[in-house]
């Protein structure tokens, strides 16, 4: 719960920047696929989920997933905020964000790969979608420069089980302790 203040304030906060600054013509929204998928409706191979689906975020505080519903309502209220204000926006949503890191600290994403190589005992039973981080700044930079860019764009490479990323974890590094 602690995570809904800040995101929903800090994401006002930028936008209301934006708004006020005359020279911004666009502004890229980074959100999560957390604010598409979590809407209790089914995910089977065969179901095609798209910018279209919003997730429910009373679904998710049921659930108590927190941070699902601190990435909801900060996008809601940036649609709503921008809308309010004329402000020409294009959001971004990407699923779990894999690759090199810039900064010194670890991303949610890659926070949950090493989990697994540092000798988590077991991987949740569960299925993600996964994108490659070059093409994630590639996604916000056509976002920000191709003027026909709006709404929302999904950003999933490929989705794996995550006994698939153990798998590959330990055909990569075959010295690591990995569960099974």
């Amino acid at each position: 719960a602690e995570l809904l203040d800040p995101a929903v304030k800090g994401t006002l906060n930028v936008l209301n920047s934006c708004a006020n600054t005359p020279s911004v013509k666009r502004v890229v929204l980074t959100s999560s696929i957390a604010a598409v998928t979590y809407n209790g409706k089914p995910r089977t191979p065969d179901v095609v989920v798209d910018e279209s689906w919003f997730t429910d975020p009373e679904y998710c505080k049921n659930l108590k997933l927190w941070y699902v519903v601190s990435k909801t309502i900060a996008e809601d209220s940036a649609w709503k905020f921008a809308k309010e204000k004329g402000l020409d926006m294009v959001v971004v949503n990407p699923a779990m964000v894999i690759g090199p890191l810039l900064q010194p600290t670890l991303n949610t994403s890659a926070a949950a790969v090493l989990s697994l190589i540092k000798g988590a005992q077991t991987f949740p039973n569960a299925t993600f979608g996964w994108v490659n981080v070059k093409d994630v700044a590639n996604a916000h930079i056509q976002a920000f420069e191709i003027p026909s860019a709006s709404g929302r764009y999904c950003l999933v490479e490929r989705v794996a089980h995550c006994s698939e990323v153990v798998k590959m974890l330990s055909e990569l590094y075959p010295s690591f302790q990995l569960p099974e």
